[in-house]
């Protein structure tokens, strides 16, 4: 009885998940899809930058760094 019915249930659920997919089959069909762009190799490029920064007008960079680290070697028993 038990073999019975779970052939039964096997049945039902893959009738069930195929009804559940053909109910969302889209018979609409879509839209065209654009053109992709075309990318040509060696094609225009970007200009160099006219005035690359010099001397004070560069962002500073710090010169030096300080670290502190406070160490405390007492034991507590």
């Amino acid at each position: 009885m038990n073999f019975f019915r779970q052939i039964v249930f096997t049945l039902v659920a893959v009738c069930g998940l195929a009804l559940a997919v053909s109910a969302q089959k889209d018979d609409r069909g879509r839209p065209p899809k654009e053109k992709p762009p075309v990318v040509v190799p060696g094609g225009p490029k970007k200009p160099p930058p006219q005035n690359p920064p010099k001397g004070d007008d560069r962002p500073k960079k710090p010169g030096y760094s300080w670290f502190v680290q406070l160490r405390d070697d007492k034991e507590i028993a």
